[in-house]
């Protein structure tokens, strides 16, 4: 039986907010069946023409059907939340995803900043100890610069190294907030909603849980190789449920700081896409693909799985990191 749920203060916030995990003795796994369903669905629709079109992931329409997929999640809310709803509890949308703004603008655009600037530092200590380990790369950005200042030469601009260099710093800022529109999509399934909903779980079982069932809604592009290249897929999704379960408690830390508000959430996932593939690439040589380990280098390995952890460990309010580590609620 689902109970109501009752109003509890959110940290980090002056402002009351419903938490759909107070009170509750279990998670309601008929909503996160339902969320999941949608959400699944709605990657798997995204997806499924690139089994069959030329170049795979490859294919100019990748990119943009994928980003209308990670809106899946959002939609997945929208059902779950209709049919609590249906069945006796009154919390709305806007409040069971964490969408609340009064007396939280401060912590919003802090903490929003605060998450990009961190998983930029990350992406780019992955790539750097990819190059310093011994992968043929280049950590001046020389040979990246060279290239494209040479591309746009041929174009008819002539732009300068450090021209080009601030151009495509811009570019990454321009392209971190185009890609939070989708990111928000998932944010506030996973961040604004599923963790909440595993709350009553304790704090450590919600985010191995939440990692779990994230790294899981991957499952159609992963099968496509969207991750680690060329690695048996059996493997590829073992090591993402890892990598997933370490980005879910830097995310979770960023949006608990942001009294559950999923928006700065948003922003650190987008810049954890876009710098990542952006710092790879004005690194590489190249032979550095072929010198690569995509079990140990970049985010999505170890040293990236480690970074997450850490910065999760220290972003997180004390008051969590003490329940997570006591077991606690």
């Amino acid at each position: 039986m689902t109970r109501p749920a009752s109003a509890v203060a959110h940290p980090n916030s002056p402002a009351v907010i419903p938490s759909s995990a107070a009170g509750a003795e279990q998670p309601d796994w008929r909503s996160i069946g339902i969320f999941f369903a949608v959400a699944l669905a709605g990657l798997t629709a995204a997806s499924l023409p690139f089994w069959f079109l030329e170049g795979g992931i490859s294919h100019p329409l990748y990119v943009w059907l994928i980003a209308l997929g990670m809106c899946s999640p959002a939609l997945g809310t929208v059902v779950a939340v209709a049919d609590a709803r249906r069945r006796g509890r009154a919390e709305r949308w806007r409040d069971a995803v964490g969408l609340r703004f009064r007396g939280r603008w401060r912590a919003i655009i802090v903490w929003s900043v605060v998450g990009v600037l961190t998983v930029s530092a990350i992406t780019f200590a992955g790539a750097a100890v990819m190059v310093l380990r011994g992968v043929p790369g280049d950590l001046t950005f020389q040979h990246f610069l060279q290239t494209t200042t040479a591309a746009a030469q041929e174009a008819g601009a002539a732009i300068p190294p450090a021209a080009m260099l601030a151009i495509v710093l811009g570019a990454v800022a321009v392209n971190i907030l185009l890609s939070a529109i989708p990111a928000l999509g998932e944010e506030v399934g996973w961040r604004g909603w599923l963790h909440r909903q595993l709350l009553s779980l304790g704090s450590w079982t919600a985010i191995g849980v939440g990692g779990t069932i994230w790294a899981l809604w991957h499952l159609p592009i992963l099968l496509l190789g969207h991750n680690y290249p060329g690695a048996p897929r059996p493997y590829a999704i073992g090591m993402f449920i890892v990598f997933c379960c370490a980005a879910n408690y830097m995310l979770v830390a960023i949006t608990e700081r942001a009294g559950g508000n999923p928006i700065p959430a948003a922003l650190t996932h987008s810049a954890l896409n876009v710098t990542f593939a952006q710092f790879t690439i004005m690194v590489s040589v190249p032979q550095t693909a072929e010198h690569a380990s995509w079990w140990f280098d970049g985010v999505t390995g170890v040293v990236g799985i480690v970074l997450l952890t850490l910065a999760g460990l220290v972003l997180m309010p004390r008051a969590q990191r003490t329940a997570a580590s006591t077991g606690a609620v």
